[in-house]
C-alpha cells in the first residue's frame, strides 16, 4: 500500500480513485486549513464520507458502501490546531460481496466531506495508505 494525498476544497469537493482490486485503505492524517477561530465547532459536526462501489463487466453497480468518519472522534475542546496525525480510530472496513455476486471488474472509491461548507480559502488535506 502506497501513501496517497488528497486535497478537498470548494473547487474539488470530491476525490475519486478507480481500481481493479478491492480497495483497502488506512486513513492516517488530516489537516483542515482555515483561519476560522471557530474551527472546532465546525469540525465537530463534520465527517469524511468514503463510498466504495463495485461494478460488473456490463458496468452495472453491484454494491455501494458508505462509511462515515467523524472528525469529532479525533479531538476534544483542548485541541490547539486542526491537524490530526497518526489517526488510528478511523477504521475503514473493506466491502464484502455476497457469495453469489457476479465477478467484479472494477472498483470506485470516492472521498468527500459532509456537513462542512468550505470557504474560498479553506481546504481539507487527507493522507491515507491504499
Amino acid at each position: 500500500m502506497g501513501a496517497r494525498h488528497i486535497t478537498l476544497d470548494p473547487g474539488h469537493p470530491e476525490a475519486r480513485f478507480s481500481a481493479t482490486e478491492r480497495p483497502r485503505i488506512a486513513l492516517r492524517q488530516a489537516f483542515f486549513v482555515t483561519s476560522d477561530p471557530d474551527w472546532q465547532r465546525r469540525l465537530n459536526r463534520a465527517a469524511l464520507i468514503v463510498t466504495t462501489r463495485a461494478y460488473d463487466d456490463r458496468g452495472r453497480e453491484l454494491v455501494a458502501d458508505h462509511q462515515v468518519f467523524r472528525f469529532s472522534a479525533l479531538f476534544n475542546a483542548t485541541w490547539p490546531d486542526p491537524l490530526f496525525r497518526n489517526i488510528r480510530n478511523w477504521t475503514y472496513v473493506p466491502v464484502e460481496l455476497r457469495a453469489d455476486a457476479p465477478p467484479v471488474m472494477g472498483w470506485l472509491l470516492e472521498l468527500r466531506l459532509r456537513d462542512l461548507r468550505l470557504g474560498p480559502e479553506e481546504r481539507m488535506e487527507v493522507v491515507f495508505l491504499g
